[in-house]
């Protein structure tokens, strides 16, 4: 895919014969739709390494790699990234081999104790309820944090729960606990206190979005959950900012009836603000399946008089559903005729998606190699 997005860069200056012609390629190959994005993201691995506390399976070991500096005293030095100095014997060189060989290296690897071995794989129970009492609030949010793994364990998610609910807690830790808490929200006391924090509209703002976001990972399937979003969003929120972070928790429930006649209202209507508009498109890529939906972003790519951060969202939108030859044939269109740079190369990019670029903007859960699946609030 990266290679024949280059490939079209390399194209944009050229004729429309040009274009046609890798067009033709494009259609003879067949382009990625949803379902194959989504494939792809699922089955990439992480780009980093997470420490222990949270993924016991975490290495005890990594890879140290050191640059060759000096030769002194028939010995080799280098310097390694960790900061070590390493000293080796020089290679005695193979004259018969033809072949010049130098006395150093010009870098070598070689395995340290990995920075998150010290950890314990495991928190016993009752130093954890320790910790979400300790009087040091760094601490208390350092041990919310680190509950994620034991968050379906009474020890664990009563406390949290209690933090979350408690005014006179600091507001960052309370923010974490509803984090924290996303993890456990098929719980019904877990949705009872998130739900709290929203309802009456008088916590902190940072708080109630937090709270509506935590709840994305159930609202797909408890119609309880899903109800409560899409009236927040239709009725009862009045927060700018607090009711598009209930259109953020929206997006696995695009699918379903209810949720995606509310989210393709916000689009039809015209009478929301931009970012409003926006967070409902990206809500709405997991349903781009839909007809009626993929013909709504058609139109408002194509309208000229729509707002044009709202046109790059639904053009990046059509890259779910860029098998459809309607689709196709609009991200042809554009590519070839358009006077506008940004839509050029946003119809380039939806034509031939990075799945790491669709899965970060469109805000979606992928998986670890370990099993485990990094949540797209572990983001927010």
């Amino acid at each position: 895919m990266i290679i024949k997005a280059m490939a079209f860069f390399a194209l944009a200056g050229l004729s429309g014969g040009g274009w046609c012609a890798e067009m033709e390629t494009l259609r003879s190959q067949g382009l990625p739709d949803a379902g194959s994005i989504m494939a792809q993201i699922q089955q990439q691995g992480p780009h980093f390494v997470p420490p222990a506390p949270h993924f016991p399976s975490a290495p005890q070991t990594t890879i140290d790699m050191c640059v060759f500096t000096e030769f002194k005293n028939n010995k080799c030095h280098f310097k390694c990234e960790s900061g070590a100095t390493l000293v080796e014997p020089a290679v005695r060189p193979d004259f018969g081999s033809g072949e010049p060989a130098g006395a150093c290296a010009t870098h070598i690897f070689r395995p340290v104790p990995s920075p998150f071995a010290q950890f314990n794989k495991h928190i016993d129970s009752s130093d954890l309820r320790d910790l979400l009492r300790d009087p040091n609030p760094e601490v208390r949010k350092a041990a919310v944090k680190a509950s994620r793994n034991y968050i379906h364990n009474s020890y664990a998610q009563d406390p949290v729960r209690d933090m979350l609910g408690n005014r006179n807690e600091r507001l960052d830790i309370r923010v974490e606990a509803a984090r924290v808490l996303s993890h456990a929200a098929g719980n019904s006391r877990v949705q009872d206190e998130l739900t709290e924090a929203i309802r009456y509209g008088n916590e902190p703002r940072e708080l109630r979005v937090m709270a509506y976001k935590a709840l994305w990972s159930v609202a797909g399937s408890h119609s309880r959950v899903q109800d409560f979003l899409t009236d927040a969003v239709k009725y009862s929120e009045k927060d700018r900012e607090a009711r598009r972070a209930a259109i953020w928790a929206l997006f696995p429930a695009a699918g379903n009836s209810r949720p995606q006649e509310t989210l393709t209202g916000l689009l039809r209507y015209g009478n929301e603000d931009e970012e409003t508009r926006i967070e409902a498109i990206k809500s709405l890529y997991n349903a781009m399946g839909h007809y009626r939906v993929r013909d709504l972003m058609m139109e408002l790519v194509k309208n000229s008089g729509e707002r044009k951060p709202v046109r790059l969202a639904a053009i990046k939108a059509l890259s779910g559903a860029n098998g459809d030859p309607r689709v196709r044939d609009l991200l042809e269109d554009i590519m070839e005729r358009s006077s506008d740079t940004d839509l050029r190369l946003a119809a380039i990019e939806a034509a031939s998606p990075n799945p790491a670029d669709i899965r970060d903007y469109f805000h979606l859960p992928y998986k670890l190699e370990n099993g485990g699946v990094v949540s797209p609030l572990d983001r927010e």
